[in-house]
């Protein structure tokens, strides 16, 4: 008996190690060269929801409608990666505030198959409840032309290892469709979640990533999903044309590629780009961007990289949905020890699809901020004003004396969004302090952080939880992944 729990031990030993290290797949952890590209090639979009002056909520929505008509604008092709893509409710009916973004996509993506165009839909395992059932999207697309892919998160390293190492040993073989043991968790009485659908779930994998590319010359990279339930949350975009829209199509072409469909495109590597002397030089007059891709944990890689660039007087400003990961929480108060002034707007984690929460992580995750000396001072912290809905932004800003670079996309501030565990996809954009790219980020913040002309944001203190035993918890889960963020 004891050689039988050695070798088992042994096995489940090996296979922690191998898929939490294992390499991952080709076109992944990718960065871009850096293209340089006209201010007029490049816009940034966000949706807000807040309270007026007069006490009435308001939602100001910009990016649906700029992915809708950017696909409906398409004549050669359209490529869709979206992590969120359905209608699921936790009740059996639609909110009547919620904009119903999923079928209206359906319908854009539908009508450009029918019409002949190249269309290509990539999504998440959680779209069919990790093969529980066939999802009436997905047939639907399927009905009129569209190319549809679900990520094989088997390629992905385990984010949750000491679970996946006993999933793999017992659970992964067993057929998914088999044994529906309980309703759907968010809605639909009719669709039942089978036993090794729920079992794979806790793995908690994702293609995490948003980003839409028309005609290969503009793609969308956004933190907003598809998602009825979504629809209300605050979010962040950027649009981007030119001959970058490329290296968006490459990044997306390897998901497809390691999830078994046929993609030459990616076969051919990544874009063959020549660089120009010219571009360099107007960028340096200040006439030009610099657009950069990032995925995976190269998004990490360069937050690091811009947090230690920023000097005393200079000024930092972030914007998320979660903020977890221990080495930019590490970043964010040496850069507090050096002078810089840092602002950060952060969701509270006490809502989630109408669903009440106990403000984990963030409400515990900031109090290793909270207590720097800095906290108060250069340091500063404040909570989005949500309604029900989620701040579900993911944005870094850097506004340095010679230099201004922006950082966002579908990566939160969290060790599984930006350590090589889920897939994800952010655009780095730098500029000159003076930039229209400058001000606009700029304004987009200071309207939140000062409260201008409406009521968005909240101080640290009226919301701070010092809970020990929350606190705990969030370590713990954020040191073994055994969680969702």
């Amino acid at each position: 008996m004891i050689y039988i729990i050695l070798i088992i031990l042994f096995l489940y030993t090996g296979l922690l190690i191998r898929h939490r290290v294992k390499p991952m797949p080709p076109g992944t952890d990718y960065e871009s060269p850096v293209y340089y590209v006209d201010p007029d090639d490049v816009l940034f979009l966000y949706d807000l929801r807040f309270e007026d002056a007069q006490g009435n909520v308001v939602f100001e929505e910009e990016i649906f409608s700029e992915i809708f008509a950017a696909i409906e604008s398409a004549r050669q092709s359209v490529l869709a990666d979206m992590f969120l893509y359905n209608s699921d409710h936790g009740e059996d009916k639609q909110d009547p505030e919620h904009r119903p973004l999923t079928k209206t996509l359906t319908d854009v993506l539908c009508a450009k198959g029918e019409q002949g165009i190249d269309v290509l839909l990539i999504t998440d395992e959680l779209n069919n409840f990790y093969n529980s059932y066939d999802s009436p999207i997905l047939k639907r697309l399927q009905d009129h032309k569209v190319k549809t892919v679900i990520t094989s998160l088997d390629r992905l390293r385990d984010a949750n290892p000491l679970y996946s190492g006993w999933y793999r040993l017992f659970f992964a073989w067993i057929p998914a469709g088999v044994m529906a043991i309980m309703n759907h968790p968010f809605g639909h009485p009719e669709k039942k979640i089978t036993l090794p659908a729920l079992l794979r779930s806790l793995n908690f994998k994702a293609n995490h990533r948003k980003v839409v590319v028309v005609d290969s010359s503009l793609a969308i990279v956004t933190s907003a999903n598809p998602h009825d339930p979504s629809s209300l949350h605050c979010n962040i975009a950027f649009a981007v044309r030119g001959d970058f829209a490329r290296e968006v199509l490459y990044a997306e072409h390897a998901v497809a590629a390691f999830s078994g469909h046929s993609t030459p495109e990616f076969e051919r590597g990544p874009p063959k780009r020549q660089p120009f002397v010219m571009d360099k030089s107007m960028w340096e007059k200040g006439g030009k961007y610099q657009v950069q891709l990032l995925a995976e944990k190269k998004i990490k890689d360069h937050l690091l990289r811009e947090f230690r660039r920023t000097g005393k007087g200079e000024l930092i400003m972030l914007a998320s949905l979660y903020l977890t990961d221990r080495g930019i929480i590490k970043e964010i108060k040496h850069a507090a020890a050096r002078g810089v002034e840092i602002r950060i707007i952060l969701d509270s984690s006490e809502h989630a699809f109408g669903l009440k929460k106990y403000g984990i992580p963030n409400k515990h995750s900031s109090l290793d901020l909270y207590v720097a000396p800095e906290f108060g001072q250069n340091l500063n912290l404040k909570w989005y004003r949500t309604h029900g809905e989620q701040f579900h932004a993911k944005l870094a800003a850097f506004q340095r004396k010679d230099s201004f670079v922006v950082i966002g996309g579908s990566a939160n501030f969290t060790s599984k969004n930006l350590d090589n565990y889920n897939l994800e996809l952010n655009l780095r954009l730098a500029a000159k302090p003076d930039s229209r790219l400058c001000q606009e980020i700029c304004a987009y913040f200071d309207r939140m952080w000062f409260n201008q002309n409406g009521r968005y944001t909240l101080d640290y203190d009226p919301l701070k939880d010092e809970s020990r035993l929350k606190y705990i918890l969030y370590r713990i889960q954020e040191g073994t992944g055994m969680c969702t963020y």
